[in-house]
């Protein structure tokens, strides 16, 4: 896969950080895409580098369309085309409906379903000129079906969304050799997790474990592999068996503060 571009939106930290190195070491030239934190991104395309691989770092808010349309141009000038994309970025919110405001709705959906929406949007004139794509959009375990869970409405939402976006899009684009798949992590360890918010997370995966970003990125290297040109329109759970169903009802209060809202 050497002669492969990819790009990977909140490619610089967490999950995105993982999957960028990943798709690195197959021999990808990886278009890390970050928002603020210049450093983070600076020192993984260092580090891609320096491990033999091909990387540049790409400031860019992806929130937006321009944002978006910005990048994309950058990436294509800088490479010629782009044939993989891993659409990562999400902010995390954890908010009862009632004490939601409008902005932070706003800013949940743009981020996770905005974000996708406008990345695979801008990524397709090129793909389907080349007769070749792979998309990959990070969704949220479970998979399988609508939940919902209190406090989680907004990110909930969006994150169902992704998967009906990724779903319409595989369809639409099947015959233009262009898949789209959807990766849904569920409780992960991002390495920055407070010790009691780690432990109430493990305590809920059947597996006994949190999961590792590294696992995540495992998967969506799959997906963009050869191995995967026949599937599209996938939603890969790589949860431990993880489910909201498994989730003790009734402590509203225990689970505030554990999940600190973030933005890749």
């Amino acid at each position: 896969m050497g002669d492969l571009v990819a790009l990977v939106t909140g490619g610089s930290r967490g999950i995105g950080r993982a999957i960028s190195r990943k798709l690195a070491g197959t021999g990808m030239t990886v278009a890390v895409n970050y928002r603020s934190d210049r450093a983070a991104a600076a020192e993984l395309v260092e580090a891609i580098v320096a491990g033999g691989g091909a990387a540049s770092a790409h400031r860019a808010d992806v929130r937006g369309p321009e944002g978006v349309g910005a990048l994309v141009r950058q990436v294509e000038d800088a490479y010629g085309h782009i044939d993989v994309l891993v659409s990562n970025v999400g902010e995390f919110s954890l908010s009862a409906v009632a004490a939601t405001s409008d902005q932070l709705w706003h800013d949940v959906l743009e981020s996770n379903l905005g974000s996708a929406f406008y990345a695979c949007k801008a990524v397709l004139p090129g793909m389907r000129r080349r007769g070749f794509g792979r998309i990959v959009t990070i969704g949220l375990s479970p998979v399988h079906q609508v939940r919902g869970a209190p406090n989680l409405a907004p990110y909930a939402i969006a994150k169902t969304g992704v998967v009906i976006l990724t779903k319409s899009l595989a369809v639409e684009e099947a015959a233009r050799g262009i898949t789209v798949n959807c990766v849904s992590p569920g409780l992960i360890d991002n390495g920055f997790l407070p010790p009691e918010q780690e432990e109430w997370m493990r305590k809920r995966v059947p597996s006994g474990r949190l999961g590792r970003p590294e696992e995540v990125a495992d998967a969506v290297e799959f997906l963009v592999s050869e191995r995967a040109g026949y599937i599209s329109g996938a939603n890969l759970a790589v949860s431990g068996a993880w489910d909201w169903e498994d989730r003790p009802t009734g402590h509203d209060a225990e689970v505030t503060g554990l999940f600190p809202g973030s933005a890749s």
